[in-house]
C-alpha cells in the first residue's frame, strides 16, 4: 500500500476511534432496571403477513437479529422477551413487531474490482450468484449490483430478475484502484431512494479487502450514509488473517460495519466465501422488525441511539446503533409528498 494512502487510512481510523464513533456507541444504561419499563409488553400488535407497512415520519423502524453465544440465530422470541430503548428511554408506544420478517428485501451488492482481488475473483462471482438465487424472492425482493475500482459503476439497477443480476456479475472485469467509501455512499443513496410503496429491510454487502485508495468520501461519511439509509452493512473480507498480522483493511471493515448492525465475515478462501454468504442468508431469514414512536422526540437532525436488550441471559442482539432524527423541513417535505 502506498505510504500516503496508508497514512490517510490510519489517520481516519484514529480519528474515528477517538471522536467519531462515540456518537454511534451503544453503551449500556447506568441503571438498566430503571430504564426497562413495561411499555414493551407482549400485547403490542403483531404485523399481519398480508399488510404493507408505510413509513411514518414520527416512527422508527428497526430490523435486528438475535443470536446465542454459539452464534446460532434465535427466531421465536416475542416482544415480551425484549426491551427497546431510544436514547436510553422506552418508546411512547410500540406500533408493530414481527418475527422472521417477510418485509421486502432491498440489497446492494458491492464488489471490489481492483487489482488486489485477482486470485479470488472467479469463485467470488459464483458465490455471489448463488447467494442472489437463494435470497431474492420472486416479485418481492430486489437487488442492484455495483462494481468499484478507480470508478464506482452501477452494473445492474434495482431488479428482482436474478438472471439479469447473474449476467451482470459474469460481465464484471478487474482493474484499477479502490473507491470503497464512495461505493458505500452511492449504495446508501440508492437504498434511501428505493421502496417508495412501503417499508423494507435494507442491506449492503461488500466484497473487499477494506483498503480504500481513491475515494473522495471519508470513512466517517460512508458510515453516516449507511445509517441514514437504515441499511445493515455486511463485509466479506478477502484479507488473510495471521497470528502475526492484522491488516489495516480489516480494521476499516470492522469500523464501517459495526454501527450499522452488520458484521465482517472471513472470505479469503473459496470455502470461506461460500460460508460467509450462507451466514448472511441465514441472518436475513432470521430478522425481526419492530416499529415504535420515540418518547420526547425532537426533529432536530441529531443522532439518537437505539438499544434492544434481551431479557433472557446469553442472548445477543445485533442492530444498527442509532439513527438521525429528521429535521422540521424534512418532515414538511414528507407530508407534502405523502399520498
Amino acid at each position: 500500500m502506498p505510504f500516503l494512502t496508508r497514512f490517510r487510512t490510519s489517520a481516519q481510523i484514529a480519528c474515528l476511534l477517538a471522536f467519531g464513533l462515540t456518537s454511534f456507541a451503544q453503551a449500556p444504561p447506568a441503571s438498566q432496571d430503571a430504564l426497562l419499563p413495561h411499555v414493551n409488553s407482549p400485547t403490542a400488535p403483531e404485523l399481519p403477513e398480508s399488510e404493507t407497512l408505510h413509513a411514518r415520519v414520527d416512527e422508527v423502524n428497526v430490523v435486528f437479529t438475535v443470536t446465542e453465544n454459539s452464534g446460532r440465530f434465535v427466531s421465536q422470541l416475542s416482544l415480551g422477551d425484549l426491551d427497546v430503548l431510544d436514547n436510553r428511554r422506552a418508546p411512547e408506544r410500540i406500533s408493530y413487531f414481527q418475527q422472521e420478517s417477510d418485509l421486502p428485501l432491498r440489497v446492494g451488492l458491492l464488489v471490489d474490482l481492483s487489482d488486489s482481488v485477482t486470485g479470488r475473483f472467479e469463485y467470488e462471482k459464483k458465490a455471489a450468484i448463488t447467494f442472489l438465487q437463494k435470497v431474492l424472492r420472486p416479485n418481492v425482493d430486489e437487488a442492484f449490483l455495483v462494481g468499484f475500482a478507480s470508478r464506482v459503476n452501477l452494473l445492474q439497477d434495482f431488479t428482482g430478475d436474478v438472471g439479469a443480476l447473474s449476467r451482470a456479475v459474469q460481465r464484471m472485469k478487474l482493474g484499477g484502484d479502490t473507491r470503497l467509501y464512495d461505493a458505500i455512499k452511492f449504495a446508501a443513496a440508492k437504498l434511501r431512494g428505493g421502496s417508495p410503496m412501503g417499508l423494507s429491510r435494507r442491506a449492503i454487502i461488500v466484497i473487499s479487502d477494506g483498503v480504500d485508495t481513491r475515494s473522495d468520501a471519508l470513512m466517517y461519511e460512508a458510515i453516516q450514509a449507511a445509517l441514514h439509509a437504515e441499511a445493515a452493512l455486511f463485509a466479506l473480507s478477502s484479507n488473510e488473517i495471521t497470528p502475526h498480522e492484522y491488516p489495516v483493511g480489516e480494521a476499516v471493515l470492522e469500523l464501517v460495519t459495526r454501527p450499522t448492525g452488520g458484521s465482517v465475515l472471513r472470505a479469503h478462501s473459496k470455502s470461506e466465501i461460500v460460508q460467509a454468504f450462507r451466514k448472511i442468508e441465514n441472518a436475513l431469514r432470521s430478522q425481526y422488525v419492530v416499529g415504535y414512536k420515540p418518547a420526547d422526540f425532537q426533529r432536530d437532525g441529531n443522532f439518537r441511539t437505539i438499544q434492544i436488550v434481551p431479557r433472557k441471559h446469553k442472548l445477543h442482539v445485533q442492530c444498527r446503533r442509532g439513527y438521525f432524527a429528521p429535521r422540521e423541513e424534512q418532515v414538511s417535505a414528507f407530508h407534502a409528498t405523502a399520498p
